[in-house]
This record gives structure tokens, sequence and C-alpha cells, in this order.
């Protein structure tokens, strides 16, 4: 089983940009944060946008085609209308969060499905550099492995269905997973009139399964690591909590 969506927090937003020579910029940033969002007090932003995803054409026979939605997407973004984040933030080793947690109305927690937590932040990494051109691999490569080191700690094991984690306060870089002949990964900033960058990228319809209609609470809490200079600590950042109601249906 899987689910469709009836939600009323998400509007697709329409960028506006505008261009000089050899520059762009947004217009109006505050059209990013379009989702469900909140706000801590050092202006640390956290959103959730949960949308079907349309990704095909169905062609009727002697008409024009039309799309189907596929998949049930959350997206997590983490940012800043104030600031700009600069340089050593990271995601978590294995991309968990410390609260991801989906209730229905009468209050019962719906478990997520197994392997749902696994390798998120692999995911992530690995979807954020399939978008960027330049770091496609050429038809006879492969991209580089990415590979965690021996003897992890419990709570930054990558596999497993839970989506989370009791972070420490504070961390070594040994619990990153390293990309083959590069180096860590998982860094990532925000650009105050640039979009937020995602934290996650699931579909949440692999992530769950409903068996009942009704409306539900999705509640997430993200954690970064923010790397102390010239070492190679890293301290926990929390960040604000973020929960979205939506109407979600079982179908086949």
């Amino acid at each position: 089983m899987c689910a469709s969506l009836s939600s009323h927090n998400y509007t697709s937003p329409v960028h506006q940009i505008e261009a000089t020579p050899g520059h762009l910029f947004f217009v109006n940033p505050s059209e990013f944060w379009n989702g469900t969002w909140q706000e801590d007090s050092n202006g640390w932003r956290v959103q959730l946008c949960v949308y079907m995803q349309t990704n095909h054409w169905y062609p009727p026979k002697g008409g024009v085609g039309y799309s189907i939605s596929t998949n049930l997407m959350l997206s997590v973004q983490w940012g800043s209308a104030v600031r700009n984040s600069g340089n050593g933030y990271y995601m978590t080793p294995n991309g968990k969060f410390s609260k991801f947690e989906l209730m229905d109305s009468k209050g019962k927690v719906v478990p997520p499905n197994s392997n749902a937590g696994a390798n998120l932040l692999i995911e992530m990494y690995n979807w954020n550099s399939s978008r960027a051109s330049m770091m496609s691999p050429g038809p006879n490569q492969s991209p580089p492995k990415i590979l965690y080191g021996k003897n992890l700690p419990e709570w930054a094991s990558p596999t497993g269905g839970t989506l989370m984690a009791n972070f420490p306060e504070t961390i070594a870089t040994n619990v990153y997973p390293y990309q083959e002949f590069a180096g860590m990964i998982g860094e990532i900033n925000c650009v105050t009139n640039w979009p937020p960058p995602y934290l996650s990228f699931l579909k949440l319809d692999e992530v769950y399964s409903i068996t009942n209609e009704g409306d539900y609470t999705l509640t997430i809490r993200p954690v970064l690591y923010k790397k102390r200079i010239e070492t190679n600590i890293l301290d926990r950042v929390d960040l604000p909590s973020v929960a979205t109601k939506i109407h979600l249906t079982p179908r086949p």
C-alpha cells in the first residue's frame, strides 16, 4: 500500500529572477519559504514541503496526454532569511533526524517501513551530485565509492528502518562517510537570497504504508553539526521542530 495526498501547506513556487550582465539574483527570496516552516532565535529555519511528484505522461487514445502523479514527496530544507551560514556545517553522519514522526488523528504513531532510514546521507549526497552536470560521470565511468569507517557507534549507523538517532553534543569526523579519493561528505551551507538547501528529499509513500484514510501530523526536527576550525571535532546544532498536517489515503 502507498498513499495519496490532500495537502493545504504547499504551493509550487515561481521564483522571480532579474538578470544583469553576468549576474543573476532572486528578487523575492521570501518565495522560497512557501511550505510549512519554523524559525528559532538564531534565525535558522526548517521547512517541510509535501506534494505529489509528477514524472511521466499517460497518452490516452485519440487525445492529449496528461500527467500522472506517481510519488508522494517530502522535502526538508534549512536556511535563514537574515544570515549566511558560511562553511563548516554538516548534515548528520547518517542523514537521520532527532525526530521524525507520523501520527494519526487518534495519537497513534505510524511506524516507518523496514529499511526506510538506511543510507539517507549517501542518498542525499548522490541526489545533489546528480543535479550538477559538471559532477556527472561520463558514459564509461561510475561515480566514486562512498565508504563508512569500521566500528561505528550505534547512533551513527546508516542502516535500519529508523529515521531517528540520539545525537551526541560533540562528535569526531571519523564517523562520517568519505568519498573515495576525495574526502568527508555531508557539508552544507545556505545563502539568504538563494533557495534553501535540502537536508532530505524522500518518497514519503515509500517511507510509510498507510492503511487507514485520515488526517495525519508529520513532525520533523533535524540536526546539523558545526566543525570547529582546524580540528576534527564537530558540535551539534539543534534546529527548529516543524509539524505539518496531511490527509492520507491508502491505495493499491
